[in-house]
């Protein structure tokens, strides 16, 4: 096979992909109920650039909300269930702070975010170091344990 055929087939599978996923975001967002937009709208009023998905029988609004990437699940009735968004170690409780420090001091913090919801804010950090992956789950009591 010729180079620029490979190079050309290599560009039809990325285009395939990319329209695929474009046509699954306006799919969602056409199919997305009115009672769910209008609690999306009452609930994020400032909101720009959404896209609409659908995750385990969910309606998911990714969007920007204050300068900052927000996640939004609505039940099919309309009604808010979790919203996300990425932190900072300076975002974060003092005591969840410290006990990243304490306890996993030889980790690298990867990826850090919080998830509020109807009990409460729950805060995620994806750790690592040259052994081990770890993803931590804050507690109420302000400490973390080991999801997976």
């Amino acid at each position: 096979m010729s180079p620029k055929l490979k190079i050309m087939k290599k560009l039809f599978i990325i285009m395939s992909i990319l329209g695929s996923i474009c046509t699954s975001s306006i799919y969602a967002q056409d199919n997305t109920p009115s009672v769910v937009l209008s609690s999306f709208q009452k609930s994020f009023s400032n909101a720009a650039n959404e896209t609409w998905s659908t995750v385990k029988g969910l309606y998911r609004a990714d969007f920007i909300f204050e300068n900052e990437k927000v996640a939004a699940f609505f039940n099919p009735d309309g009604e808010l269930v979790a919203s996300s968004r990425n932190v900072t170690l300076l975002q974060i409780p003092l005591s969840l702070k410290s006990g990243l420090k304490k306890d996993f001091h030889n980790y690298e913090v990867s990826n850090l975010f919080e998830v509020n919801k109807e009990e409460g804010t729950i805060y995620y950090a994806a750790i690592n170091n040259s052994n081990k992956h770890l993803m931590l789950e804050s507690t109420a009591s302000g400490t973390w344990i080991e999801k997976f």
